[in-house]
């Protein structure tokens, strides 16, 4: 357990205990509280039983919070050969302690049990109050009791989209007095400790993101003193905690294609799409261009597309915006079914698509989307002439004008007899 941690921690476990006091005794302190611990880590990277963590094994913790006056130092006195300690500002206006032992017994040497005094030199004066930590036994060692298939390559796997329920063996030698704190860093999950009493959290779907990886600790907390705060300093607790570290990694939306869209500009109508495979049946642009846009359920940010079957080339690298990739045709034939394959798409998750294909039937003047340009696409240009165009009538506006007229209606004539290939049809 990191110092960023014991902070999250310290922070989570003193403000729900300092909310049930200071709420009773009515004071605004000088000083908001403080609380000092012998930690015990352990690390868990499947169902196994957690093993001490070898980086960080024994830590002595102390912090010191801001009240309404603002702290310029503090020193931790007591019995052992680290005596006297100083704190460090670790921002917010609060002061740490956070010491680390390679064994049990180093760090009972270094901070002895029995009385400990906080001198803190604040804008109002030096205040001072002492806590004494009695020799109690520590707590169990918190293990997660989650299903074994959950545990992939040392890292706790779940869907963020689902409730997950995390269960853990009971707190047996509880007191009273004792907690559970759950710690999930760098997450908008925030949790006041649990009685020592509980051996569940069911976390919400939705609160962790997608496809990232969270240090999560377990703490099983032994409060072995306290004292009760007045106007000057607020509640003090002493603490003996075992906390078992994890990581989670939260599952990734799978990479797919949504949908696939020909894109055009109707003048000043704006843009129309229309889905593919239907019918593309408006003019292509120079030299036969044509613009495909295609919708992932993920951002994306690389890949490639090339034209499988049919006439027609991209027109230089595909364009990447959010969850859309645009890809420019050129030369592309009408009256024809063209099929592009999209390779190496990937997401912001670093999943890669599997090779793709995308079906395009291009069709001028086939504005009922049939595969053949008849006398209905005529009448139906008719149907709409003097419009200006819009989703409901956008696929008459054969020449991309923005309305229908008697251009249009001309283009179907003119286009009547043309149709795809019976054996392209999708």
């Amino acid at each position: 357990m990191d110092s960023s941690l014991f902070a999250l921690f310290a922070r989570c476990t003193f403000a729900s205990l300092v909310l049930v006091l200071s709420s009773s005794s009515g004071f605004a302190q000088s000083v908001g509280g403080f609380l000092i611990g012998k930690i015990q880590n352990f690390q868990q990277t499947s169902a196994a039983a957690p093993i001490m963590d070898s980086a960080e094994p024994f830590q002595f913790g102390s912090l010191v919070t801001m009240g309404t006056a603002t702290i310029n130092s503090a020193t931790l006195n007591f019995s052992g050969s680290s005596n006297p300690r100083s704190y460090t500002p670790v921002g917010n206006g609060d002061f740490s302690i956070l010491d680390t032992f390679p064994t049990q017994a180093q760090m009972d040497a270094a901070f002895q049990n029995g009385n400990y005094t906080v001198n803190v030199n604040t804008t109002v004066g030096l205040l001072s109050r002492s806590i004494f930590l009695f020799p109690f036994s520590y707590p169990t060692t918190p293990r997660l009791t989650v299903a074994a298939a959950d545990w992939q390559n040392n890292v706790l796997v779940i869907d963020p989209a689902l409730d997950y329920t995390f269960t853990w063996n009971a707190f047996s030698n509880a007191q009273a007095a004792d907690l559970i704190q759950f710690a999930i860093r760098n997450s908008s999950v925030n949790l006041s400790p649990f009685p020592a009493t509980q051996t569940s959290y069911v976390l919400p779907a939705g609160s962790l993101q997608p496809g990232t990886t969270y240090t999560s600790d377990l703490a099983f907390i032994r409060v072995a003193g306290a004292t009760a705060g007045d106007a000057n300093i607020g509640p003090g607790y002493a603490t003996f905690v075992k906390d078992t570290g994890f990581m989670i990694r939260t599952l990734a939306p799978a990479l797919a294609v949504t949908a696939a869209v020909s894109e055009k500009m109707h003048g000043v109508a704006g843009i129309f799409d229309i889905t593919l495979p239907a019918v593309e049946c408006r003019i292509a642009g120079a030299n036969g261009s044509h613009t495909l846009v295609v919708f992932f359920t993920n951002n994306v940010l690389s890949g490639n597309a090339t034209v499988s079957t049919g006439t027609g080339s991209i027109a230089g690298p595909p364009t990447f915006n959010g969850t859309a990739m645009t890809i420019d045709l050129t030369g592309v034939a009408n009256a024809q079914t063209l099929t592009l394959t999209l390779d190496n798409v990937t997401d912001n998750f670093s999943q890669v698509l599997p090779a793709t294909t995308i079906t395009a039937r291009f069709l001028f003047g086939d504005a009922n989307g049939s595969g053949s340009v008849t006398a209905s696409d005529v009448s139906q240009a008719k149907a709409f002439s003097g419009q200006t165009a819009d989703a409901m009538n956008f696929r008459a506006d054969f020449n991309l004008s923005g309305s229908i007229n008697a251009s249009d209606v001309g283009t179907a004539k003119a286009s009547v007899g043309t149709g795809l290939a019976a054996d392209r049809l999708r």
